[in-house]
């Protein structure tokens, strides 16, 4: 004799259905399987929402693209790499703008070919300007010393419970064994030393950067970071498991010391001059002109940052926004999502796993209730849009809610 398919017995099979959607979703994604795909829906998510922050018109982008290389090539018959002498006239066009600090994504590990007298005024006009974060390299196997230069000052930016916030990550974050620093005229002289090393996600996309590198005991700040720092060299930091906390801006981080990027936009959001411009502008000035840059205070206040475009010097990338993304650009996205104190955060495990079974559950419970094609289609495409506009809610509130998981 037949059992009759009751109602109670559909919802029974139709919550069996939903919690093992939820088991196997739930190991997927413990294991990481989803990755892959849920990168690419952040893309999406980040091309999507993408707009300037409260901080994105305080920034400003010094660009060595290949206009510029020709340009200098052309008018002066220089060739790569420029004299220092380029360099500190550009430093002294920002500070002469009213700049609030400027930090160059540039590694000067060797003397200048131009002579000693080319390093030696190059780094007299960073102490004369005094806001400058200058860049280090921090590497596991790259770098020519394994120990703090002794001709170099120790930083005096620290972060505190540092060590204690290592012992309870080691398994994640190890300090590096090597570094590139800049020649020690340079050196000495920069009101901060900057680790411009980072790594991207595993498909080549960079996401996160990491907020600092320990080499030697010492914290050097990403490159971002330490532009403010530079004009703020009093301000102290503190860590603990999920945040580090630089005065009264709290930034979320996973334990490796990552954080999120919000993208403002595509490459070109933030604005931007070529370095032949800048040239350009100082070097009139000098001789009593007017600048090329008309803008009087185009970068007064600003926190200015220079760095390469021009397709032979490769510090080019790939941005969760697509399209080519120079390194100085990514740098400048850190900078621009610490001032204006919105960081994407990751949701809490628990949270994340309470939103999954309310999903798979509550959509195999609601659809075995139905009996006709139109009620299922209608409600599955109901629970199937659900994790989308959940997913894009949460990155509005600056969250990162996992969309393929959901």
């Amino acid at each position: 004799m037949a059992v009759p398919f009751t109602v109670g017995s559909s919802r029974q099979h139709g919550l069996l259905l939903g919690l093992a959607a939820t088991v196997i979703t739930l190991v997927l994604w413990s294991l990481g399987w989803l990755n892959a795909w849920e990168a690419k829906t952040w893309d999406w998510r980040s091309r999507l929402l993408a707009r300037p922050g409260a901080a994105t018109d305080k920034i400003r982008l010094i660009l060595l693209d290949q206009n510029s290389l020709d340009w200098v090539y052309r008018e002066n018959g220089l060739t790569w790499p420029w004299p220092r002498e380029l360099y500190s006239a550009i430093i002294s066009f920002c500070r002469r703008s009213g700049a609030k600090a400027v930090a160059f994504d540039v590694l000067f590990t060797e003397p200048s070919k131009y002579g000693v007298a080319d390093d030696t005024a190059f780094s007299d006009t960073i102490k004369d300007f005094g806001r400058f974060a200058g860049a280090v390299y921090l590497g596991q196997s790259s770098g020519n010393v394994s120990r703090w230069p002794s001709d170099i000052p120790e930083p005096t930016w620290k972060i505190t419970h540092l060590q204690n916030w290592l012992a309870t990550t080691r398994q994640k974050t190890k300090p590096f064994l090597r570094a590139a620093f800049p020649i020690p005229e340079l050196s000495k002289n920069a009101a901060i030393l900057c680790n411009i090393q980072s790594e991207p996600d595993p498909d080549g996309i960079y996401r996160r950067v990491k907020l600092f590198g320990v080499f030697d005991r010492y914290a050097l700040p990403t490159l971002g970071i330490g532009t403010y720092l530079a004009a703020h060299p009093r301000e102290t930091a503190s860590i603990r498991p999920g945040r580090l906390t630089i005065a009264k801006t709290s930034i979320p981080m996973d334990g490796s010391g990552n954080a999120i990027l919000r993208f403002r936009g595509p490459a070109g959001t933030h604005r931007s001059y070529s370095a032949a411009a800048v040239l350009q502008s100082e070097i009139r000035i000098r001789s009593g002109q007017p600048p090329s840059i008309h803008d009087p205070d185009a970068f007064r206040d600003a926190y200015v940052l220079f760095g390469f475009t021009a397709p032979g010097l490769y510090d080019l990338r790939s941005a969760a926004v697509g399209g080519v993304y120079s390194g100085v650009e990514i740098h400048a996205t850190m900078l621009d999502n610490f001032l204006s104190g919105d960081f994407i955060r990751t949701l809490p495990t628990g949270l994340v796993v309470i939103v999954i079974i309310i999903l798979a559950v509550g959509s195999a419970l609601v659809s075995s209730v139905y009996s006709n094609l139109r009620g299922i289609a209608v409600i599955s495409t109901l629970f199937l849009t659900a994790p989308i506009g959940l997913s894009i809610g949460a990155y509005v509130f600056g969250f990162w809610l996992p969309l393929i998981a959901s």
